[in-house]
């Protein structure tokens, strides 16, 4: 069976940057806050590598 080397390093950056972005808009209690947890959260099983 052959295995296929998955580069994460990209979904680890976005996690990270969305974590970060979802920081901030809680610090600022902006009301866009929800938009920002589908890109976290997709992000995180990405480079997990659940999905």
């Amino acid at each position: 069976m052959e295995q296929t080397k998955k580069y994460k390093g990209l979904y680890w950056l976005v996690f990270l940057g969305s974590t970060a972005l979802l920081g901030y808009m809680i610090f600022t209690h902006n009301p866009w806050l929800t938009l920002v947890l589908p890109f976290q959260t997709t992000a995180f099983v990405k480079a997990m590598d659940i999905m």
